[in-house]
């Protein structure tokens, strides 16, 4: 099997495994703490099978980000996607954590809210401090994916079109995911798997 291809599945898997997991999200996860940790409680298992396809979905792709860096014969393109596969692997990194974060502490405080009635004293800050790293891991996807293009543009392996689509829709999500405050339709996780597993089809097909 060729570079190419064994570096194109990974980045494929990668939002493959994501959206696995993505399939069984719920909307009622995202309501108001109290009610949002009722519904954890009840959908524990759900949850778990959810979160552990992002884990692995994490490493798939940011590993994929890292052998894109290595196939480049230009040594100006290769340094370029270097420096995305680093930004992209902190992200990463951040994004696992809060997905630890989500495995563990979370259903304990679902349990506790639905004995007590209320979450306890200490969740909400450490709540607030794993949304902040899945803040750093959006962000830092998509400034990746900006990066990643200009690799591509300059490496001349691939189309033209994925360098500029790389270039432009990670600059622009990235202000978008800025100016919506975090929130609406820049939100979404499997947004920082779609590029990657575009630039992983384009290297199959190569």
């Amino acid at each position: 099997m060729r570079a190419h291809d064994v570096v194109g599945i990974t980045l494929i898997a990668g939002l493959v495994a994501f959206l696995i997991g993505a399939g069984g999200w719920r909307l009622a996860y995202e309501k108001p703490l109290i009610e949002a940790l009722r519904v954890i409680h009840t959908d524990r298992r759900r949850r778990a099978w959810i979160h552990l396809w992002m884990i692995p979905a994490m490493f798939l792709t940011a590993a994929g980000v890292a052998g894109f860096g290595v196939l480049l014969p230009d040594p100006d393109a290769a340094a370029i996607a270097g420096m995305a596969a680093v930004v992209y692997a902190l992200g990463a990194l951040c994004w696992v954590v809060s997905l630890t974060f989500r495995l563990t502490v979370v259903p304990w405080a679902a349990q506790v809210t639905v004995e007590d009635g209320a979450p306890p004293q200490v969740f909400p800050p450490f709540d607030y401090w794993a949304g902040s790293l899945y803040i750093a891991h959006m962000a830092s996807a998509y400034a990746a994916f900006a990066v990643l293009g200009a690799a591509v543009l300059v490496s001349e392996a691939l189309p033209p079109w994925l360098g500029w689509l790389g270039i432009g829709g990670g600059a622009a999500f990235l202000a978008g995911f800025v100016a919506t405050r975090f929130r609406g339709p820049f939100n979404p996780p499997f947004w920082a798997h779609t590029y990657t597993g575009i630039l992983g089809v384009l290297l199959v097909l190569r």
